[in-house]
Parts: structure tokens; sequence; C-alpha cells
């Protein structure tokens, strides 16, 4: 079997003139597969589990996205390796992608039931919990749960343990033995600098988490570690970085996020809802409980602090929350760069900041606070600095702005009710103090509810527009995102809950208007589109939360868009992301008092799912074409849950408290599984709210 065991470090400005010709070869090909991709997962969508065709489409459909993610490992591997062969391989699999996916929409819009195939790849597990196809690993379809107990130190240690049992030794790897230069290592002294004033339970989560993959047979030093969360550059200079760096001119990070509390909610508690929006890649959600300070739980987007495309993240991402009822909901609407460039420099990174202030902070005045004392650090990057979206049961802000001019956007601003909502632009009214915007203020627009807009967005050139081009598009995107989240907020006061958040990132389905060719040519010409909303196919994962100031804190995901065949937002393809054997469904779990009640919630949550799914199950007709398909997912559920109490049994059996803890995040894991795969049969014979 062929493995390619290779990181994604390698950037344009790293590569040869070859090299770089391969890397925009490999990238522009991503355009046209991911644009039919999205098209034959609209068509796929119109079906459901009463149609017989249906289990094979998904399958087929999900062929294509397993050649596509082939394609995109192989590219970023050849990054590293500069080898042919990668190349070659990577282009084989994007072109059997496309060609896949051309065939699919083709069958699917003449309503043909004749397969496209009759042979799928084999998967295997290769002694890890994830599933790998040709040596390449899938991203789980269920996000994995990780917890942490104990020591800063041990923290860390557990951590490179869990992600080698999840996902195999290559995720760290990938990230092991890099030969850093002396330039490269003054750089991250200086950032770390920061890090000993400002969060320095990192340090000692940083070599636990060296030693850890150590000990599992992965040559990790602290360094190597510590760039994770760093980075190994000096601060950018330029606005997004855009001082020559290819990779850095890429479309960055779009995210929607949202929270209501107070008479905007049912009960007067916080709820919140959050998406990722990126290629959909391989995360873990953190529960954490530190031996000092809060309880916390905790998503990043990329499990060792990387996204595909958009490149090193520094363990940024959300949503997360802690248990006195603190929640980070968003980053608040990057990229924003207000504070002037003078100020711009060294600091700490977002993510750094986020670990910290859920750690640290009891409500949201006081991690507004603590935002405010950090240095102004590295503005230009998207995730470089600090600055975010948090929100307690009476309270929330969004700091748009850290220093001249502090810009603090709190309810009431864009017309909210105790409720408050960010996406990709800069809302408040006083943000078109950023210097990109003041040269040319006549092409910018305020609107009471979508914040920052252009009077006219115009179509950017990869690499070539300027920085207020990029932004303009971008804002604009985000414009209308702050509307539907405004507007379906705003009709809901006093009735805002749980389930509410999650109805908002499940819009109704749209019917394309025209053929596609025919819409993109009219979003060039004019931007005109149909209804955007915040769920999306762009969505990498999803989180919903309600916080708890105690031990009952409530926290949901999603891995992909919660409802198959959503329309984009718009026809880049930025817009949409292909999700291998997606869910459509939420897992639960709690942040209880110790792992124990964790892991024991999430298996009561599981067996009250399947006893729903059940019960549903048993009153289709027999000769349903459902009636098969369902039963199989009933099947993996029963099997998960049963695996997951074997898991418990063990873990109570078990020696160690580090050995004992592996065992419950396991049996979490499995329980979670079970929840995903039960509601799975729910959604399928009684659909879900829409937004």
């Amino acid at each position: 079997m062929r493995r390619t065991d290779k990181g994604q470090r390698a950037s344009g400005s790293e590569l040869g003139m070859g090299q770089v010709i391969k890397w925009f070869r490999a990238f522009m090909k991503l355009a046209p597969v991911k644009t039919i991709l999205v098209q034959a997962n609209m068509a796929l969508a119109k079906l459901t589990y009463h149609d017989k065709v249906y289990p094979q489409r998904v399958q087929e459909y999900d062929q294509a996205v397993i050649e596509f993610t082939k394609g995109c490992w192989y590219a970023s591997a050849a990054l590293q390796t500069k080898a042919g062969e990668d190349w070659r391989e990577a282009f084989k699999a994007l072109k059997r992608s496309k060609l896949l996916g051309e065939r699919l929409y083709k069958v699917l819009h003449s309503g043909s039931a004749a397969p496209i195939l009759t042979e799928f790849s084999t998967t295997t597990s290769e002694g890890t919990e994830i599933d790998f196809v040709d040596g390449v690993p899938l991203v789980p379809e269920i996000c994995p749960v990780v917890i942490l107990q104990g020591t800063d130190h041990e923290m860390g240690y557990q951590y490179a343990q869990q992600l080698i049992h999840i996902f195999g030794s290559w995720i760290l790897e990938q990230k092991a033995r890099r030969p850093f230069t002396e330039d490269q290592l003054a750089h991250m002294k200086a950032w770390e600098s920061h890090i000993r004033e400002f969060t320095p339970e990192i340090i000692p989560f940083c070599e636990g988490w060296a030693a850890g993959a150590a000990d599992a047979g992965v040559p990790m030093c602290y360094e190597d570690v510590l760039d994770l969360w760093t980075g190994h550059g000096p601060p950018k200079t330029a606005y997004m970085g855009r001082e020559g760096n290819l990779a850095s001119r890429v479309t960055p990070l779009a995210c929607s996020g949202a929270a209501a509390w107070g008479r905007a909610t049912s009960d007067g508690r916080l709820v919140t809802g959050s998406s990722g929006d990126h290629q959909v890649n391989h995360m873990v959600t953190i529960v954490a409980f530190p031996e000092t300070g809060n309880n916390y739980i905790f998503t990043p987007f990329g499990a060792t602090g990387s996204v595909p495309i958009v490149g090193a993240c520094h363990m940024f991402g959300h949503p997360g929350m802690n248990n006195k009822g603190l929640a980070y909901v968003h980053h608040g609407g990057i990229p924003r760069m207000i504070e002037s460039t003078k100020e711009w420099g060294y600091g700490l990174r977002r993510g750094a900041s986020i670990f910290h202030i859920l750690r640290f902070a009891d409500d949201a005045r006081q991690a507004l606070e603590m935002e405010l004392s950090y240095p102004i650090g590295d503005v230009g990057l998207d995730t470089g600095t600090v600055g975010g979206f948090y929100a307690d049961r009476t309270y929330g802000y969004v700091l748009e702005s850290r220093k001249h001019p502090v810009i603090v956007r709190e309810s009431g601003v864009m017309g909210e009710t105790d409720f408050l909502y960010a996406n990709n632009n800069a809302q408040h009214p006083d943000a078109n103090a950023a210097r990109w915007m003041t040269g040319k203020r006549v092409n910018w627009r305020w609107d009471e509810h979508g914040g920052w807009h252009p009077q006219r967005a115009r179509m950017p050139r990869l690499f070539v527009s300027d920085i207020e081009d990029l932004l303009a598009f971008a804002y604009e995107g985000s414009r209308r995102r702050n509307l539907y989240a405004f507007e379906r907020l705003n009709r809901a006061i006093g009735k805002i809950g749980f389930e509410y958040m999650k109805a908002l990132f499940r819009p109704p389905r749209q019917v394309p208007a025209d053929s596609w060719n025919k819409l993109k040519a009219a979003y060039k010409r004019t931007g005109a589109w149909g209804k955007v909303a915040v769920g999306n196919p762009t969505n990498a994962v999803i989180g919903i939360m309600q916080p708890d100031d105690g031990d009952e804190g409530i926290y949901a995901a999603c891995i992909g868009e919660a409802k198959r065949g959503l329309m984009p937002n718009s026809p880049l393809w930025s817009s949409f992301n292909p999700t291998y054997a997606e869910t459509n469904a939420f897992f639960q779990i709690k942040l209880a008092a110790d792992p124990e009640g964790v892991s024991a919630h999430a298996q009561e949550t599981a067996q009250s799912d399947l006893e729903i799914a059940e019960s549903m199950h048993a009153e289709l007709d027999r000769i349903s074409n459902a009636c098969g398909p369902l039963n199989d997912l009933l099947e993996q559920a029963r099997h998960q849950l049963e695996r997951g109490r074997m898991q418990q049994a063990s873990a109570r059996e078990t020696a160690g408290r580090s050995e004992a803890l592996y065992e419950l995040a396991r049996a979490t894991r499995s329980f979670t599984r079970a929840q995903v795969h039960a509601r799975q049969v729910i959604n399928a014979l009684a659909s879900p709210p829409e937004g």
C-alpha cells in the first residue's frame, strides 16, 4: 500500500517556479471539481431514503468526495516532497472526482436508476479510529472528542497521545522534525515571549505534547509544537499578509456566529450558534479539566493548528465555553484590520488567547478586560491577533478594534435586543476608521443590520486584486449573511432556544432559477444571487452551545452542513466544501464536573436517541425502501453504544489516571457516533425544523 505521510508546510514563497506552477495548476483544478460536486449534492438532496436509488447515489457521491480528498492530500504532500509522482497522483484523483461528479449530476437530472459505479474504494482503519483509502486519511464524519485532565504538562501529553489514538501517527509526523533556520527560531522566540508573559500555561502544555508524541514514537520536539501555536515568521507588515507569499493570498476563512440571552431567549439563558466555514479537515473537540482555572470545551479548526488552503491558524477555532457560563462564539468578523499599522507587531495569536480566556475568565466583561490588555499583535494576519465574540447570560460583545480606536460592538448597535451576530466584515459604524477603507470611503456604505459593505462589489482576481477589492467582495457576502441572521433572530425574540439555533443553520432549500453557468455569469456582472444564509455548503463544523455556570452546559456539533444539498452563498469555489459521508446530524456532550460525567451524559443521550429512532423505525411499512438502509444506521448506532459501554467498563478497571482517561474518551467518542447514527434515522423519518 502506498502511504504519503507528508505535511502541508510549504507555501508559494518557499517553492521554486516549477513547483509554483504545479501548485497553481492544482489550486485551479479545485474550482471545477468543487463546483460539480456541490451541484450533484444539491440534486441528490431532492431524493430521500424512501427512494430506492438514494443509497446507491449517496455511495457514488461519497466516492467522488474520496477522490477529491485524495487529490488534495497528494497536492499537499507534493508541496513538501516536490515529487512528480505526488503531483501526478493529485491531478489524476481530481480528474476522477470531476468525472464522477459530472456523471452523477447527469443521472440525477435524468432520473435514471442505473448505477454509475459498481466498484467502490475499500476503507481500512490501519489501527486508528478513522478510515483510510489507499493510505490517505479521510476526515471523520463525526468530530472526535478528546478529554484532558490534570496539570498543563499532563494535558499536553494526553492531547498528543489521543491524536495518535484517533488519527494515527501521521498527524503528528507531518509536523515533526522541521529544520528551522536561526532566523525562524528567533521569530519563534519573540512570539514565545508573549505566551510566557500572558498565557504561560501554554508552555508546559507544549512540552507535554512533545513528550506525548515522543513516547508514541513520533520524534516531535518542543519547537515543533510551539510552531503550531506561534508560527516561525515575522509579524505581517501588509494587510492580509500580502507581502509576496503566494499562499497567503488565498481566500480567508469565512465563518458565522450568533448569541442570544435575556429577553431574546425562551428561558433567559445564553444560547449560541457558530460555524467554521473552510475545507473540512481533521478536527477534534477538546473537553479540558485543568488543575487550575475553569473547565472548558473548545474546537480548534485543525487538530494540529492548520487548515487546508488557508494554512496555519495557530490552534484557533470556535466555538468554546467554560463552566462559569462564558461562551467564545466566533472570531467576531475577521478580516477587519482597523488598528493602525504602527501598532502591529509580535503579540499573542488568537488561539492562545482563547484557551487562556476560557480557562481564566468568569464572564464576558472579564474576557473583554483581558483582550484589551494584550499587545495588538499581528493584525495583518486573519488569525494572528486577539479580538473576538464572547457572551454570557447577561452581556455579550464583539471586539472590532483594540486600540486607536477601541471599538466594542454590543447588543443594540445593529438594532438587536439581547442578541449579537457576526460574520466576516466589520459591523460597528465606527469601523470605517480602518486605513485600507479611508482612501476610498466613498465606495463604502453602512447597513444598520448588515454592517459595512461596498457600494458595488467587483469580482476579485486571484493574486492580482488589491486589498480593498478582496475585502469588498468578502464584505458584501458577509452583509447578506448578517441580514439573514438579524432577520431570523429578531423575529423570534423571546422564543430563541437550543433547537432554534440549530435550525438557523438549516435554511429552506432553494431551487436554482436558471442554469449554473447563467447564474454565475449574472453574479459576475451584478453580484445577483439567491438568498444567502449562515447554513450553507461551506460549513465545515457547526457548534451549538448552552453554557452553564455549573456543570450542566451543553455542547452540540455537526461536521459539514446541517442539511444536505444547501444552496451555496455564491458560485465561487470557496463557497462549497465537499464532505465525505455527511451525516447532517449533531452529537451532544455536557461539560460535566469530571470526565466520568461527560461520558455518562453522552451514553444517556445515545441511549435515548437510539430508543426514539428504533420506535420511529418500527412504525415504518416493512416494504418501504427506507427500511433496510435506516436499519443499517440503527445497527451502527447499537454497535457504537455497546462498544462505548465496554470502554466505560474498561476505564473503571484501568490503573493510572491517563490510561483510564483515554478509555473514557474512547467511550465518549463511541457514544457520540451512536447519537449521530440514531439521529440520522430520526431526521430521515421526521425532518428537523428549518431556519
